[in-house]
């Protein structure tokens, strides 16, 4: 059967994807310095030219190729995607642009848009496609040779982005703007700007609760796991914080890109590591992946994580 997909251009096509840069020495051992955030305005006006490109996406585009019309990431022809979501904020894309500006293996950023009346997608981001698939798409496919080469370029990314010193201190857990953070790991999905771990600490058992215990022993096991994150030494680094499969894409048996830094900031060290396993059964790969990317040294904070997750489990919004 003859589909309209077959009269066009390759750069027409969803499948098109522009050059994409390669894991390797470029990546800075520093932060670059943060871009300054749009004028409101612009992004107002930006904002108009993206809900008319989503319909077009959802209405015209996809249907002609036959492809799902996804709301949260709407394709487009030239290479382009155009992401709206409720964790789509201008945090995100300064935390992309400062990435890019590192040298890592991300999109680039076109205009972003402001959509007041959109309350669950504040803000839009029309970028460019990175080719290949997620890492958990392909991990099955791929040979052990590229296995161990996915996890170097990874490891590579990970270990220069935890070197960079942060512009607000050593021991403040933020953005990259000094703000608070979108984090898919606690209640409610944002953290507060936090001086120390201290105050992290208590943010993370301000919703906690009995709920999921049996008995009131077994919630002050957990309670005391929790607070002794007080008492062990972690320095505060730069990380992604939300290391999943679907986050790392994968072309060629290499990585092509790392995705979706909407929870990006200054955390205490072992954050990505155990952000990475919450909720991951050990006999799966992705388990054993970030062990070996760095997480076997945080498996004590990955036992604390388990116990702060049924202290805030009633207080989880998805």
């Amino acid at each position: 059967m003859v589909q309209v997909r077959d009269f066009l251009p390759s750069v027409l096509l969803p499948t098109f994807a522009w050059p994409h840069r390669r894991v390797g020495s470029k990546i800075t051992d520093h932060a670059p310095p943060l871009h300054k955030p749009t004028s409101r305005w612009l992004r107002l006006l930006v904002g108009l030219i993206h809900k008319q490109l989503s319909k077009f996406s959802i209405h015209y585009y996809c249907p002609w190729l036959g492809i799902p019309a996804i709301n949260q990431l709407m394709q487009l022809p030239y290479g382009l995607a155009l992401k709206s979501s409720d964790g789509t904020l201008v945090e995100e894309v300064l935390a992309t642009l400062m990435a890019r500006d590192a040298g890592l293996p991300v999109q680039k950023i076109i205009p972003y848009g402001e959509h007041p009346d959109q309350p669950h997608a504040l803000i839009s981001i029309l970028m460019t496609r990175l080719p290949g698939d997620d890492l958990g798409q392909v991990y099955d496919k791929l040979s052990q040779v590229e296995r161990e080469k996915v996890l170097e370029d990874v490891k590579c990314v990970f270990t220069a982005i935890r070197n960079w010193p942060s512009p607000w201190g050593e021991t403040r857990i933020c953005s990259p703007s000094g703000a608070g953070i979108r984090s898919i790991r606690v209640p409610h999905h944002r953290i507060p700007p936090c001086e120390n771990k201290g105050e992290l600490v208590d943010f993370l058992l301000s919703t906690a609760s009995d709920y999921d215990f049996y008995c009131a022993e077994d919630f002050d096991k957990a309670m005391t796991a929790v607070n002794s994150l007080r008492s062990i030494s972690h320095k505060v680094v730069f990380s992604h914080g939300d290391l999943k499969p679907h986050n790392i894409m994968v072309h060629q048996g290499r990585v092509s890109g790392i995705i979706d830094f909407e929870s990006a900031g200054w955390y205490p060290e072992f954050w990505d590591f155990t952000t990475a396993r919450r909720f991951c059964r050990k006999e799966l790969w992705w388990y054993d992946f970030v062990a070996k990317l760095g997480g076997s040294a945080y498996e004590r904070e990955q036992e604390i994580e388990n116990a702060l997750i049924k202290l805030t489990i009633d207080s989880f919004v998805w």
